[in-house]
């Protein structure tokens, strides 16, 4: 992959990663029922690794010589107020998010270490997210 295909890639990851943030965040605060705060804390933390993974992604661009996006992908913006609902979006786009990562992954150069490193963390923190979202889902 060239470098304006990367830089075009790594900018829609991180439009991801934005809403991904907002989305978590916003569940967070509107989450009830008797599980609400242990679940809110923890959507707030994954929030956290969701900027973290942006501000990963907005290096990796300028160090390709590119310019970070500064928009959400908006289709990533799914409101949802009931932890059911809440839970089967958050892992819908988790698997979304980690198809993203492995297709990107597969297009970078082992010769781009920083970068290939980089998105291998990200990804592993996604497989994270969904695996224990799926056992909040249980």
């Amino acid at each position: 992959m060239d470098k304006d295909k990367m830089v075009k890639a790594l900018n829609q990851a991180l439009a991801q990663e934005y809403a991904c943030y907002i989305r978590y965040k916003t569940h967070a605060s509107v989450i009830t029922g008797p599980y609400a705060p242990g679940v809110s804390a923890r959507l707030d933390e994954i929030a956290e690794d969701e900027e973290q993974h942006a501000q990963h992604l907005r290096d990796r661009i300028v160090a390709l010589g590119g310019t970070p996006t500064m928009a959400p992908e908006a289709s990533d913006l799914i409101p949802a107020t009931k932890l059911k609902d809440i839970l089967s979006v958050n892992i819908k786009e988790e698997r979304k998010a980690i198809a993203m990562y492995q297709k990107l992954l597969n297009a970078i150069p082992r010769e781009q270490r920083i970068l290939y490193e980089t998105i291998e963390h990200i990804l592993e923190e996604e497989m994270e997210h969904l695996e224990e979202l799926e056992r909040l889902q249980e």
